[in-house]
């Protein structure tokens, strides 16, 4: 165990551009591959893992040569994804042991992330923890260290507010209709602009219920992209009048230079519509929906100013939790740097208690055709309790000394040899 290094190899938004992380992602067959091909590369790799979403890939690896792990990891993107880094790179992200453990429990707490405190990506810390698994290779201290992660990612979301609150334009226009709309699955609901902002709302509502959706746009294809992709209806702006006589909750995000809704327009519309209260969410530079339109009776108009004002009050609560998250970092770091320094004796105690019992059962052979059948049983029964006392303290006097970190290798070499425990295995 002394020789093995714990180190992190990758990129990630800190580092990186998307550009880059975008060239760098493996997908679930590639890392299996990275993984065999790793551990058959005789360079020292003895376990690895991989996290790759949109925002990192990073290598966690169990090595005794750490220094061959970039030529390697670089050779294999040439190799297998035809990628060849050029001296424009930049420079990875290349931590050891204490530091790669703290990291990626970081990760998995949401603190190294994008957007800090965000949930998904304790889900990707388990999927990469699954797939490892799935390989039926055991990597017992990545395997340790990823239940660690999860530990501590579990922890930190159940006893801190670090996820809490919308940290994302979308997420508000979101949690601002909850408030107003606590179940939003008897809501129905218009989209005006098919582009990746109102794919985000859109995803955050089904993610809380929501399932009956218009998508108004002034391109069909994109329209029609998003409508299917949630189950939703699509229709043209030439029908937007229609639609939101249908609907309770409006969010638009477009590139119109021009309102879409007017006041008149609108309090025609309110007119004819049968329903309650109307709630709209502008989210578009320069704003889609008459300011004006706030003033009409039942209507609810909220724009990106005060969405920015919800974000960033949401982002000082979540930076005020940090320091409570540390903590539930630091503990669980050093309750796993305990259990390695531990391990690192194991072999040590196992073969110290194969050599006593070896010397028991040779000893004790002598009396087997010695003695009868109840006083042989009681011959076991002595030695047995002799050598369970005679292991006691070097058992527990070698877990302490690793615990307080006074075993170095030369003492765990000297018991080898006092013991001449090498050629038990001969």
């Amino acid at each position: 165990m002394q020789n093995n290094q714990i180190v992190l190899f990758g990129y990630h938004h800190k580092n990186a551009p998307v550009e880059l992380r975008d060239l760098v992602v493996l997908s679930h067959d590639q890392i299996l591959v990275f993984i065999e091909e790793g551990l058959n590369a005789n360079i020292g790799i003895r376990e690895m893992a991989v996290i790759s979403t949109c925002n990192r890939t990073e290598f966690y690896t169990v090595t005794t040569e750490p220094t061959k792990l970039k030529d390697w990891i670089f050779a294999q993107y040439e190799k297998r994804l035809g990628i060849r880094p050029t001296d424009g790179w930049p420079d990875p992200v290349l931590l050891f042991n204490e530091q790669t453990i703290s990291h990626l429990l970081g990760v998995a707490g949401g603190l190294e992330s994008m957007m800090l405190g965000e949930n998904q990506i304790l889900s990707q810390v388990k999927a990469s923890h699954n797939l490892i698994l799935s390989t039926g290779y055991k990597f017992p201290l990545l395997n340790r260290l990823f239940q660690e992660a999860i530990r501590a990612g579990k922890a930190i979301r159940t006893n801190t507010e670090l996820s809490v609150g919308a940290v994302s334009i979308s997420l508000a226009a979101v949690e601002l209709a909850s408030k107003i709309y606590s179940n939003s699955e008897k809501h129905p609901i218009l989209l005006v602009g098919a582009g990746e902002t109102n794919k985000l709302v859109a995803t955050h509502f089904q993610e809380k219920g929501a399932s009956n959706f218009i998508i108004a746009n002034r391109g069909v294809e994109n329209r029609e992209r998003l409508a299917a992709q949630f189950g939703g209806r699509s229709v043209s702006l030439d029908e937007l009048d229609q639609a939101l006589t249908e609907v309770d909750i409006v969010v638009t995000a477009t590139g119109a230079k021009h309102h879409l809704i007017e006041k008149q327009q609108l309090k025609a519309i309110l007119k004819r519509r049968r329903r309650g209260a109307l709630l709209l969410v502008d989210i578009s530079s320069p704003r889609n929906i008459d300011p004006q339109v706030g003033d009409l009776p039942d209507v609810f108009l909220y724009h990106m100013d005060h969405l920015q004002d919800v974000v960033r009050d949401n982002l000082d609560r979540r930076r005020a939790q940090i320091p409570a998250a540390e903590q539930i970092i630091e503990k669980i770091k050093d309750e796993y740097q305990d259990w390695l320094k531990t391990l690192e004796v194991v072999p040590t105690i196992s073969q110290l208690s194969k050599y006593f019992h070896m010397v028991r059962d040779q000893e004790l052979g002598k009396y087997v055709n010695r003695s009868d059948e109840k006083e042989y049983a009681r011959l076991q029964e002595l030695s047995n309790g002799i050598v369970k006392k005679l292991l006691h303290y070097p058992i527990v006097n070698l877990r302490e000394m690793a615990n307080d970190e006074q075993l170095d290798q030369s003492k765990i070499n000297a018991i080898w040899e006092i013991f001449n425990m090498k050629k038990l295995d001969d």
